[in-house]
This record gives structure tokens, C-alpha cells and sequence, in this order.
């Protein structure tokens, strides 16, 4: 019964799940030999103003997953329309994902997208398992707003904001 989760309709809780909507971030890092690492992630979430600490999860089947439980340092990236179709290759598996898009380097090495809506640097402060994915909690240690707008991600597509759901 692939469909159920412990007596929960798997495809119902997706469904219930997809009128949220939520923000659309592309989490990047880089692996010990210089490796750069990254995945789209719409559960983020601001966890603590004091001390400044932030949160994102992140499927333990991801490609990047012993990556960022290994990582020192994480960057979020808040992404805007125009980072649409780079979020979609950020969550397919296996893609060579930075073979798009226009990334930079910060002072230690960690790609940023220059023209993301925020970009917010992090120490990994603690990985904490949750079911099939790991929470990865962030200790904020430089934040940069941008000029774009956000996007969020609503019902299996990108919503801008200011558009009108049907």
C-alpha cells in the first residue's frame, strides 16, 4: 500500500499539505574538498531571534544529504520568479545543478546567489532527525536582503506573489 502511511492516505496528506503555501529556497554548500553541494527546500522557517537561528529540512535520500550533516557552514538562498526553473533542477535528482544559474562565491568558498531575494549564512548548529528527513538548524551569522521579490511554491507550481490563485 504505497498510498498509506500508517493509516494516513499519503496522497490525501500531500494534497492537504500543498494548500500551504510556503517559500522557495535554494540551501547551498560546500564539501571538504570544495565540492559545491545544494537543494531546493520549501520547509524553511525562521526558528529563533536570540539567539538568531533558522531552520530547514532536508530529505536524508537526497544526493547532498551527507554533505550538509557534515558542513561546517550552509548558506539560504530566498529565491525570486526569475530562479524558477534553477529551483526545479536544485530538486531533481542527480541533475549537475550548478551548471546553472549564476553563482558566486562568499569569503569561504560557499556559492550565493548574488540576485536572491535574501541570502542568509549559517553555521550548522544542530542536525536533528525527523522522520525521512533532517532538520538542520542554522545559527545566522550574516544576513543580506536583495532587491528581488520572493517566490512561493503553492499547490505543485510557483506562485508570485501578487497573482491571483484560481
Amino acid at each position: 500500500m504505497a498510498n498509506q502511511v500508517q493509516g494516513l492516505d499519503a496522497a490525501a496528506f500531500r494534497s492537504a499539505l500543498a494548500q500551504f503555501p510556503s517559500g522557495v529556497t535554494i540551501v547551498t554548500t560546500r564539501g571538504a574538498g570544495g565540492t559545491p553541494y545544494g537543494f531546493t527546500a520549501s520547509s524553511f522557517a525562521a526558528l529563533s531571534l536570540d539567539p538568531p537561528l533558522i531552520l530547514v529540512c532536508l530529505d536524508q535520500g537526497a544526493d547532498c544529504f551527507p554533505a550538509f550533516v557534515a558542513a561546517e557552514q550552509f548558506v539560504v538562498n530566498i529565491v525570486t520568479p526569475e530562479h524558477a526553473k534553477l529551483a526545479m533542477k536544485f530538486a531533481t535528482k542527480g541533475e549537475n545543478k550548478f551548471a546553472h544559474g549564476s553563482f558566486e562565491s562568499d569569503e569561504n568558498g560557499h556559492p550565493i546567489l548574488p540576485d536572491a531575494a535574501a541570502v542568509i549564512r549559517c553555521e550548522l548548529e544542530e542536525a536533528v532527525p525527523g522522520g525521512d528527513h533532517v532538520i538542520l538548524i542554522g545559527r545566522v551569522r550574516d544576513a543580506r536582503i536583495g532587491g528581488g521579490k520572493p517566490v512561493t511554491w503553492y499547490r505543485g507550481d510557483f506562485l508570485h506573489l501578487g497573482e491571483s490563485v484560481a
